[in-house]
């Protein structure tokens, strides 16, 4: 039996020993043997390890990185196609994914909020809500600002008596703004700059736990062709890339070794087939990796994904998300779903975990609702297939 503070020193085979048991997941949270400083480190290496960002070493057990909230999937609609968005269509979400997106926006203003229960074998106040604003600017601009807070829940403090020591509500949260730009009528690129803030500090003498803010970026580049013509049916092809939180190590605790942010690489592609005027299909897939220390590119993760969409009213999704064994063995499939009505669409999307390693969203719904106003310049029009010819 492994108690709750040796998990911040054991290797990633011992800490998924321990998650593999139920017994252990449901009392983590409530050990009361363990410096309290100790229990806060201990849920920031939980973040990390429940999304993998880093991977097995022989000297020091898993790697971690800073402020690993932002790989968090915040929507529904990316989350039901099996975490991807760098190339899927404009949505009010593209701000999380790749913000060049925004300039195909199918309208002049958008909004999306999004929940996401996180952990919830763990803890039930666990959690990631999210907020996106884009504008366009004129038909060749556009900017968006985003709102990511994460939510640790309330953690109770005891000394190594078993004496309350009160609790904590520690917390990340993300504050960015964006810019993107058509460079022409089928090619966009952005820019974006963002605040991020982990307020892992606690209110106890002598605590060496520091509190961080500093500054990311993003770069990102979006390519949406015209509607094309294939055999009876048309077709739109998009491709996306972006690297994202670009910044310097930080340093959580007082004295201690400075760590990286999650710098993250993806290339996406996608085509959607414009079967007729009420139906369509996209298939999606996606490609990323982590770059951090001694970490390379033979840690790439996969995902695919698909939507259909009937009339933009109401649509189904699916997906599947793949990472290697030695780098995390994240495997899972997604399902999920929306309906449009007027100018709001409310999406939600399912986990369904493949692999032997728990999820922190295994059995949890993520919810998302959407608003979009004004026209729809970049909608695509379909016409018939033979007068297309």
């Amino acid at each position: 039996m492994y108690s709750f503070c040796d998990l911040i020193f054991n290797d990633k085979a011992t800490i998924r020993s321990f998650f593999g048991n139920t017994n252990n997941r449901s009392s983590l949270l409530g050990a009361k043997n363990c410096n309290p400083m100790k229990k806060l480190l201990l849920m920031f290496f939980l973040l990390p390890l429940a999304i993998s960002i880093g991977h097995a070493q022989e000297e020091s057990g898993v790697q971690t990185t800073a402020a690993p909230f932002l790989l968090i999937i915040p929507d529904a609609r990316s989350a039901g196609m099996g975490d991807l968005g760098v190339a899927t269509s404009t949505d009010a979400n593209s701000q999380f994914y790749n913000a060049a997106k925004y300039a195909f926006m199918e309208g002049d203003m958008s909004i999306g909020l999004n929940y996401t229960p996180w952990m919830r074998s763990l803890s039930k106040d666990v959690f990631m809500g999210s907020l996106s604003f884009a504008k366009r600017i004129n038909h060749r601009s556009t900017w968006g600002v985003g709102l990511r807070y994460f939510s640790m829940g309330s953690i109770n403090l005891y000394d190594a008596g078993g004496n309350s020591m009160g609790s904590e509500n520690p917390y990340e949260l993300a504050l960015d703004g964006s810019y993107s730009l058509k460079l022409s009528e089928h090619f966009a690129m952005a820019v974006s700059g963002r605040y991020v803030r982990s307020d892992y500090a606690i209110s106890q003498e002598n605590s060496n736990i520091k509190t961080i803010n500093t500054f990311v970026v993003d770069v990102g580049a979006f390519y949406q062709s015209d509607t094309q013509v294939i055999g009876d049916m048309m077709g739109i092809w998009r491709a996306g890339i972006s690297l994202s939180n670009i910044g310097s190590n930080v340093e959580i605790v007082e004295g201690s070794e400075k760590i990286q942010m999650p710098t993250n690489l993806k290339l996406g592609t996608g085509y959607e087939f414009l079967l007729n005027a009420d139906n369509s299909v996209t298939a999606n897939a996606e490609i990323s990796s982590i770059l951090v220390s001694n970490n390379d590119f033979g840690s790439l993760i996969y995902a695919v994904g698909a939507e259909y969409k009937y009339r933009n009213v109401f649509a189904l999704r699916t997906g599947y998300f793949h990472e290697d064994e030695d780098y995390g063995n994240r495997q899972y499939a997604t399902v999920g779903g929306g309906i449009s009505f007027r100018n709001a669409n409310l999406d939600l999307s399912y986990l369904i975990n493949t692999s032997n390693v728990n999820s922190p969203l295994e059995n949890t719904l993520r919810f998302s609702l959407t608003f979009e106003f004004g026209n729809t310049p970049n909608t695509p029009v379909i016409e018939s297939t033979t007068a297309s010819k």
